[in-house]
């Protein structure tokens, strides 16, 4: 399911839920955050990067990052083999200040709660 379906899932239009399902996935934040600090990446540069994710799991993350017009795929077959590789689309772009703003208070919140267990 895309994120733009996930808008009316609690029958009301939710834009804070399609943002939220774009995001949401085991890989797709450090994908993402990856596809931020190069401007593009092979398939097989981003699984090397990706400790613990296999190759169906990596091909399921980028498609649904793709469906959600995030990244965008680029098939280059004047290789041998057949480059592919992501890059980040206008709309993707956009996210970056957003995931940037989410991983500054994601430290915030976890230097609160370590600071409060000592």
């Amino acid at each position: 399911m895309v994120a733009a379906d996930m808008s009316t899932r609690h029958g009301e239009r939710c834009p804070l839920d399609s943002t939220l399902k774009i995001l949401d996935g085991k890989w797709k934040s450090i994908i993402l955050c990856r596809l931020m600090q190069q401007k593009e990446m092979r398939y097989s540069e981003i699984l090397q990067t990706l400790s613990g994710c296999t190759r169906r799991m990596l091909s399921l993350q980028l498609s649904q990052l793709e469906a959600d017009h995030i990244i965008k795929k680029e098939i280059d077959t004047s290789f041998v083999p057949t480059k592919t590789s992501y890059h980040l689309t206008e709309l993707g772009q956009s996210l970056v200040p957003i995931i940037k703003e989410m991983d500054i208070w994601g430290q915030m919140y976890l230097d609160t709660l370590y600071k409060n267990k000592e």
